[in-house]
Parts: structure tokens; sequence; C-alpha cells
């Protein structure tokens, strides 16, 4: 025990306050990164704790990161560094209260966007995040208490003393290092022991298990990946597998336009609900029960880091979002095939809109709307501010609504005697879910959680925007024959889900799983749709509805219109979800290797490879396939 103190009095030459700083500091530093972990887990699983990489790789970095103090007794900049670390831990957590993963590196610099969603970002904020702010403060208080009861302390080191010093820390960094760097090498690398994680119950734990420093590393290599020829076999053998399950379906009727309306955070559970006898949704009520409406309530939310821009990505293009980042930030300029362009393929004359009450900055949407095939872009600016909603004062959606009826009318938005693809976005039901008492036509007591409350008005709110809509374009009869889609971009609970599921009233009406509803008015035949299906699955079925089978991306979902489409779909976190009693291994196997497979298309625009003589001739990406499949067998 005396060799181990001499050991450490050896690297540590530290003697009086200046000891107890040091040690205080670096305490205060472990514990931090231990407390983001902590936190981290509870909300996904706490096998990072069980994990030698989390304790190992921990204290690395800690030890690194108090270089200048041990090094250069550099205090201040210490604090400097707490401040900067409690902010990166802080606004990590809230990240992933809602999309389930780190930062990407890429999403810091859309810093500026935060002033749009100033109350969704503080809404995410939890008490216990106080506790990075706190130590930080409480440790700036005893270090300055400590400093002025010893002010003319010297503990008499020379600089030769110092060089010592810190020659000795820096090869007690490389002894802790050498045994995480030998674990990571057995293991095939880094950036292999992280793919490893990749499943249903790992996914979340390469921060905890890297620290956030070794998930942007891992972000960053990622991105420095070459394209090679394994990688097109890997797209193109499961391309070749998906035409098993792609539908080929013959169009049982004819849609001159289509209006497809993507309501904010809009979840299945408040369609058919009652509370306090109040129906909450009664005009999509109404709308469901109609002959001609085919109603899925099971779409599983599939978003990632890109929320509702990721859900565009999957209804306009048959593609999964990136397992790290946004595709509208990292790659605007790809080549995107979409239901937009498959529509104007099959009608020359054809336009498309895009409507949305929020900036042309947010989520790049200026870019990606245009390279996902809209012709015209309508953002904030082209919307009279009227029944505004939430931190941003938005146009309520009502309002939203009434003003679209209205170009549609004045066929500033419609071709007349054309086609039109018409894409509305809502933005009211946003979290925090807060809407002005004059806008509301429910009420509840108190019985009624608050944030439930909340959450039920606003889907109330949107509903009679609906409602309001439909009817008022069914009046229009030079619209021709219209496909109506309603669909939402995601649930809207997040983490919340469970905690408001514990109360009496939550357990009752709150599904417990990430459901969103799927309308298509003006179907071919009217039925509902039990089984489960994802969001990626909604852009094959509309090629079917719309009649527009023959072109050539079909993407990575399977219709619902196909009878052979099972009831199954796979979560962000890699689960299956739905029934699974009569697939086999095989295809659940390739339905979870499809988000790999996304994520290579998009990182490498694999699609560019058949933009000029496979996407734009219908039959010739799918011929290239089949010849691909048939010299392989």
């Amino acid at each position: 025990m005396s060799q181990i103190s001499e050991y450490i009095r050896i690297i540590f030459p530290y003697r009086g306050s200046e000891k107890k700083i040091y040690w205080l500091l670096f305490m205060i530093l472990l514990v931090k990164f231990f407390c983001f972990d902590l936190i981290w887990c509870t909300s996904s699983t706490f096998t990072p704790f069980s994990k030698v990489d989390t304790y190992w790789d921990t204290l690395l970095v800690c030890l690194i990161l108090l270089i200048p103090l041990f090094c250069f007794r550099a205090i201040k900049f210490t604090f400097i560094l707490f401040i900067a670390l409690d902010l990166l831990f802080v606004s990590n957590l809230m990240y992933f209260r809602t999309y389930f993963t780190a930062i990407p590196i890429d999403s810091y610099k859309l810093i500026d966007n935060l002033s749009d969603f100033s109350t969704s970002v503080f809404d995410s904020l939890r008490v216990i995040d106080l506790l990075f702010p706190l130590s930080t403060v409480l440790a700036a208080i005893y270090v300055i208490k400590l400093s002025s009861q010893q002010k003319s302390h010297k503990n008499g080191r020379n600089l030769k003393t110092r060089l010592h010093t810190s020659l000795y820390y820096l090869l007690l960094i490389l002894a802790v290092f050498l045994f995480p760097f030998t674990w990571i090498k057995s293991h095939h690398g880094f950036m292999a022991a992280n793919e490893k994680l990749k499943n249903a119950y790992l996914y979340t734990c390469n921060v905890p298990m890297y620290t956030l420093f070794g998930a942007m590393y891992y972000d960053y290599a990622r991105e420095k990946d070459v394209y090679t020829e394994q990688i097109g076999e890997t797209i193109d053998n499961w391309l070749i597998q998906q035409q098993k399950y792609q539908s080929h379906a013959q169009p049982e009727t004819s849609y001159n336009n289509c209006i497809l309306i993507i309501a904010e955070s809009f979840e299945s559970w408040t369609i058919g609900l009652s509370v306090e006898g109040q129906e909450i949704t009664p005009n999509i009520n109404r709308l469901v029960k109609e002959p001609t409406t085919l109603y899925a309530p099971y779409v599983q939310t599939q978003v990632k880091g890109g929320r509702s821009i990721d859900a565009q990505l999957m209804f306009n293009c048959g593609l999964l979002p990136l397992i790290s980042g946004t595709y509208s930030i990292k790659y605007p300029n790809n080549f995107y095939p979409s239901i937009a362009k498959a529509f104007k393929i099959r009608y020359p004359d054809a336009k498309a809109y895009s409507l949305t009450t929020d900036k042309p900055m947010v989520w790049n949407q200026a870019i990606i709307e245009s390279a996902i095939g809209y012709d015209s872009l309508l953002f904030k600016n082209n919307f009279i501010q009227e029944e505004p909603v939430g931190s941003r004062k938005q146009v309520g959606d009502r309002a939203l609504f009434r003003q679209i009826a209205q170009k549609i009318a004045k066929r500033e938005v419609w071709k007349t005697g054309g086609h039109t693809f018409l894409q509305c976005l809502t933005y009211s039901g946003h979290n925090p879910f807060i809407l002005p008492e004059k806008l509301k036509q429910v009420h509840f007591s108190k019985a009624v959680p608050q944030r439930i409350n909340d959450y039920i008005t606003i889907a109330n709110y949107t509903d009679n925007a609906i409602g309001e809509f439909v009817n008022s374009i069914r009046n229009d009869k030079q619209l021709g024959s219209t496909l109506i889609v309603i669909t939402g971009d995601h649930e809207g609970l997040a983490d919340e889900r469970q905690i408001l599921r514990q109360t009496a009233l939550g357990k009752q009406i709150i599904s417990p799983h990430r459901f969103t509803p799927f309308i298509i008015l003006n179907a071919p035949q009217g039925t509902i749709y039990n089984k489960v299906m994802g969001e990626i699955d909604i852009y094959p079925t509309l090629l079917d509805l719309l009649g527009l089978n023959n072109y050539a991306w079909k993407g990575l979902g399977r219709s619902i219109i196909n009878k052979n489409t099972k009831g199954y779909t796979i979560t962000q976190e890699s689960n299956i979800i739905g029934d699974t009693t009569h697939v086999s291994s095989d295809e659940l196997n390739h339905a979870k290797q499809s988000w790999q497979v996304a994520d290579y298309i998009l990182r490498f625009n694999y699609l560019k490879r058949y933009s000029n003589i496979n996407i734009s001739h219908p039959n010739t990406a799918s011929a290239a396939f089949n010849k691909k499949a048939n010299s392989t067998n």
C-alpha cells in the first residue's frame, strides 16, 4: 500500500489545497460522465454498465481532458472546459429524448435553427439536467474557498519537477490507453466494435461505452468511408431480393390529382377517442367510416434524426433515413427518385407543389424539396399570419388549410385541366402542444393530466382543420378525380409516452406503440387495414393507388395493396413489430438489413447510377437487377 502511495506521490506531487483542488476536479469530471451515462441509460438500457469498455474509456477521456490541469495547472481553463461539457451533455440528453441518438456532427451546424424551436428545445429539459451546471458551480465555490485560504502556498516545484510530473501523467494516460486499445483491437477495430452494437438492444450503447467523443469520431469516420464494389453488391443483392415482396397490382381507378397531407406529430390512438364525452377527432372519425376510405391505423414511426424531413423522405422517395445524421443536410444534391417524379413521368403536364409554414432553411427544405421533384415551393412568407400557434407563432392548421383551399380555388397551386400533386405540411401539432385558449373547441377537467390535455386538444384542432379542408375541396367540381392521403409525420410523445401511461387515464387511452395513421380518401376500395405496417410502406402503396406501378424505383417498403404483404415492420431500434407467425428468418433478416442498405444508398448517392438510363425509363432498373440476379444464379 505504501508503494502505491509513493507512485501516486511521484505522478501527482501536489500538497495542501492544490492537491485537494486537483483531485476534486478529477472526481467532478468523472462523476459528470457517469451521471450522463446513467441518465442516458434510464431511457434506453443499462447494458453499458455491465461492459468494461464504459469504465476504461470514461477514465481515459477524463485523464486526457485534464492534461491542461495536471501538466500546466490551468485551473481556469478547466472550468471553461467544464462549462463546455455541461452544454454538450445537456444538449445531447435533450436530443436523445426525442431522437434516441446523440447529436450528429453535421447537426451542430444547425444551431441557428434553434431560435425557431426554442420552446420545444426547453420542453426537452429535465430537472435532473441541472446536476451538470450545479456540479460546476459548487466546484468553483469550493476551489475559490481553498485558494483564498492558502493563497500564498508554494509547493516548491521547479521546472524540472513539473516536466517530470507531466511526463509521468502522460505515461499514466498511455498505460490506461493500452487496455481499451488492446480490447478494441481484439474486436476487429473501433468501427467494427460500434457496428456490432446495431441491434435491437444495443444500438444506444455506443455513447455510454465509448463516450460522446467516441460517438462523434465514429460519425466522422463513417463519412470518410469510400464506396467499394462490395457495398454495391450488398445494395444490389438486397434490391434483387426485395423484388419478391414488391407489388404488381394494376390500378383499379385513375386519379388526375393527389393531395398528401402530413400532420405534425399525429398519433393513431387519438382517432375514435372520446374523453369526458367529447370526441377528439370527429371529422376524421367520419372520414374513416366512408365506404371509399382505406384506413391503416398501425403505421410504425420510422423517423430518426431528421424527424419530419425523414418522414418526407419515406413518403416521397421510399427510402429509410440515415442511421446517423440528416439526409437533407448531408446529401441535398443527391439524386432522389420520388412519387412526384413518377407522377410527372406518367402525366408530362403535371405540376407538383409543396406547402409549409416553415422557413426555407429549416431542415434545408428549399433545396431538398426541389431535389425530391416539387416544382413550386410555398413557405412561411407565402401565407398570412392567422391564428398563430406555438412558440414560433406559426400559421395555425385551420388558417393554413383555409388559405391552401383559397389558393387551390384561385388555381395558384393547382393546374387547371391538368394533373396536380400537392403536399401539405402542418405545424400546430409540434411539441409542446400549446394551443391558444380562443382556438380550443374542447375543454377538459383537471382529472385529465395537463400534458394529455394539451396533446388531445391540439389533435382536435388539427382534426377540425383537416375536416374543413376536405369539405371545401370536395365542393370544387373542377378538381376532378383526386386521391386524398392523410398521415402523420411521426409520433408526438417521444420519451414521455411511458410516463404518461403511468397515469390512470394515460394507461387507458395512450398506445404503448408509436403508431401514426394512414388514411386514403376516394380509394378504389374502402377497408380497414388492421395489420402493422411501416412508414416506409406508404410510398409503394401510393405507387399502386396512383397507377404508377411501372415506375422503376419501387422503394424499400411493401405495398399494403399487395395481398401477400405480411403484417410486420422494423422499428428505428431494429426491433421487429407486428405478426411474424408465418415469416421466415431469411425474410426477417432481409427486413433488418434495410436500414443499412438505405444508409449506403444515401451516403454514396447510389441511385444516381440509375438516374439517366433506369429511373427515367421505367423497367430498365428492374431489368438491370434481373440481369444481375440471373448472373448470380
